[in-house]
């Protein structure tokens, strides 16, 4: 093997590839990069074997091949590198040299047929979606995706298609995030849970061009996605994800609208003294048509109060602070509705100008009376 490109073409390339990288592996394989070149193209591939992604790049190749090089030593050397032309060749006996800017590298690596290979998606649909679209809806649930749970479903992101509606939903027991967008010329129904992890991976590599657009191929507990020049595998979590609209409550006591800006400065302020207590609680009291943010702890206290427009009768309820702020991060919007019915059940807030974005937040129960 033998090819020749520019350093900061190789440099994009194994940023999006070795997003795929797993940190540990018992397979010394997955720890390196399968390097493949035919023709006047170099394909790369990473895998831990839950997300597989290929990309492609055009390079002067002298000599075709295949070979797998160690993965992160590989990336740091190519990253080390001068601009200029970068020199890749691979010998025989798998050894790679690395040659630019007057340095060379000498690097073993592995027989390719040894790699794993890329997963096969038998009895495929595709569906065909707007990169910006599907970015937005990961940018805006990614974070309420369980770390951990012992129902692996909720370790994972649901993306649901059907009736010209596209919903991604999140949630991990506590909070729940949803986003729902139009797409009605795609006639399919599907429903896949894409592992944590990879909804990550995947909203890194999609653009915000609004004429870009992803591919999405599902069959067989897979799903491929294919951008302009990269290829992105996932082994779907198996089981039935939670039934989410039947934990949405249908009506509410009070609602609450409030400027968005003043509620996160007042709530980055008052979580100052949260983060000092045990439980990490803020507790809203809403009263009169305002809005007062408290918080104690041993080292001290904190009192905010904002004017809002209140719908129903008064309202006590304390949250866990981070879900706030984390829900705060996520809204575009200059104001939010907070809907509410007491101190025990599920708050819904959505932005007031795009209800197709829900989030859902458990209170935590104090024993306060309204």
């Amino acid at each position: 093997m033998q090819f020749t490109c520019a350093a900061q073409t190789l440099i994009d390339s194994l940023q999006i590839v070795t997003k795929a990288l797993p940190a540990r592996t018992p397979n010394q394989l997955l720890e390196g990069i399968l390097i493949e070149t035919d023709m006047n193209e170099v394909i790369l591939t990473c895998s831990d074997e839950r997300i597989t992604i290929t990309t492609r790049f055009e390079a002067e190749v002298s000599e075709p091949g295949r070979g797998v090089v160690r993965g992160k030593l590989f990336n740091e050397v190519v990253r080390r590198l001068a601009e200029g032309d970068i020199r890749v060749t691979m010998n025989n006996r798998f050894e790679f040299r690395i040659q630019g800017s007057g340095s060379r590298t000498n690097l073993a690596g592995f027989d390719a047929d040894l790699y794993p290979q890329l997963p096969r998606i038998e009895g495929e649909k595709e569906i065909s979606l707007p990169q910006d679209m599907l970015k937005d809806m990961i940018q805006k649930t990614e974070f309420a995706i369980a770390v951990e749970d012992m129902r692996e479903v909720l370790t994972g992101c649901l993306l649901e298609i059907g009736g010209g509606d596209v919903t991604m939903v999140a949630l991990d027991g506590f909070r729940m995030a949803l986003k729902r967008a139009k797409c009605s010329d795609v006639l399919e129904s599907f429903n896949a849970i894409i592992p944590g992890r990879a909804v990550g991976d995947i909203g890194k590599l999609l653009s915000d061009d609004p004429e870009a657009f992803a591919s999405l191929s599902y069959g067989g507990g897979k799903l491929h996605i294919r951008l302009e020049k990269t290829d992105i595998y996932v082994i779907l979590v198996e089981g039935e994800y939670v039934k989410y609209r039947a934990i949405l409550p249908q009506s509410f006591a009070t609602q609450v609208v409030v400027d968005l800006e003043p509620l996160r400065r007042g709530i980055d302020r008052a979580a100052l003294i949260a983060r000092e207590g045990n439980n990490n609680l803020l507790i809203l009291k809403i009263a009169g048509g305002e809005m007062a943010i408290e918080a104690h702890a041993q080292n001290g206290d904190v009192f905010e109060k904002l004017d809002v427009q209140q719908h129903g009768p008064d309202l006590n309820i304390a949250f866990n602070v981070k879900y706030l702020i984390d829900m705060m991060r996520s809204i575009d919007d200059a104001q939010i509705e907070i809907n509410l019915n007491n101190a025990i059940s599920p708050c819904i807030i959505t932005p007031v100008n795009d209800h197709d974005y829900v989030h859902l937040i458990l209170p935590v129960r104090t024993g306060m009376t309204n």
